[in-house]
């Protein structure tokens, strides 16, 4: 009963990259903004992924009529006239083949300064779009988007993974990810409030750099670490490049101007959300095979266990390592050639 439960754990750890590759987190983001009654300046941006013949674009109502649209590799702008004003209708995002598995994010701003949003699912092509705009829609939408930004973000869930693995105990754990979470919280407040304005191009290099860290110290014999010692350190430091990249993703997207500290907290809020689920989820998998463990009746210091809990170390620095490093040498390939 061990092995196969180690067995099914590790093997959900080593396929957890490739599930989570399979689609682009960053969603699809429209921008309606009203320049004059019923008059719209639009803009559709879509991940680099999305292949060029499969650009998305807007089905407006039957009384729309769209203008000056230019399409470009990311995505298209125009604008829109219609007869009355939007609000109360229905617009839809369609592609001329099929949507690559992608969230849309809405956002539209009246003659009056009022903004509505809505975060859809690939599930649901459709928004309707509200009569009046509510303070409440703009913090679920962006906890909602924090949710499935760091869900969708394998670098950082990676680099969460080796922090788990490093701490190893619950105490050194709460510390490491509090220290963590403090830190990107910290960047991600000050990027995207523009009083700290890095390049994103390095950044995400050296963030792909810190989970190699952290691939390479599990990996060796980590006695004597700094590292293993004091993992807060780490936590604290390679955070504040991590807080970074969530700025990046949220800049994509932009704050809602008079919202902003609404928009920027519940963001924050929901990569917390997102984060603490995936660290419910891998410390209950590695409980299950404690308790394995235990009802083998194994001694505790026993050469057995040991080994076993080596092993263990070594897949998730395979797991960590093998993607980080392909991620690195592509970053900064990006800003050298």
């Amino acid at each position: 009963m061990t092995s196969k439960l180690l067995s099914s754990v590790l093997l959900f750890i080593a396929l957890l990259p490739s599930a989570l590759l399979a689609h682009d987190a960053r969603p699809v983001v429209v921008t309606l903004t009203e320049q004059f009654s019923a008059v719209y300046q639009f803009s559709v941006r879509v991940p680099e992924t999305v292949e060029t013949n499969n650009q998305p674009a807007i089905a407006w109502p039957t009384d729309c009529i769209e203008q000056n649209r230019v399409v470009g590799s990311g995505g298209s702008n125009g604008t829109v006239t219609c007869e009355e004003p939007l609000a109360g209708k229905l617009i839809t995002l369609d592609y001329p083949f099929y949507n690559p598995s992608l969230a849309t994010f809405y956002r539209l701003t009246t003659l009056a300064g009022d903004n509505m949003t809505a975060m859809l699912t690939p599930t649901r092509p459709q928004w309707e779009i509200p009569l009046t705009a509510k303070r409440g829609n703009i913090a679920l939408e962006y906890l909602t988007l924090g949710i499935e930004h760091i869900i969708g973000g394998l670098d950082h869930l990676l680099f969460v993974l080796g922090l788990l693995v490093i701490a190893g105990t619950l105490k050194r754990i709460l510390w490491t990810v509090t220290g963590f979470t403090l830190a990107h919280s910290i960047t991600l407040s000050l990027s995207s409030l523009g009083l700290l304005t890095i390049p994103i191009v390095p950044v995400e290099a050296v963030i792909a750099l810190s989970i190699v860290f952290l691939a390479f110290e599990i990996s060796r014999d980590h006695s004597n670490s700094l590292t293993y010692h004091y993992p807060i350190i780490v936590s604290l430091g390679f955070g504040l490049l991590h807080g970074l990249g969530f700025a990046s993703a949220l800049g994509e997207i932009g704050l809602v101007q008079n919202e902003i500290f609404i928009s920027l907290l519940f963001f924050n809020l929901g990569v917390e959300v997102g984060q603490l689920a995936f660290i419910g989820l891998v410390s209950g998998l590695f409980l299950m095979i404690n308790s394995e463990l235990k009802k083998s009746r194994l001694d505790r210091h026993s050469m057995r266990e040991v080994i076993t809990r080596k092993r263990m170390e070594l897949l998730a620095a395979y797991v960590i390592g093998i993607p980080s490093s392909y991620w690195l040498i592509e970053r900064v390939a990006q800003f050298i050639l």
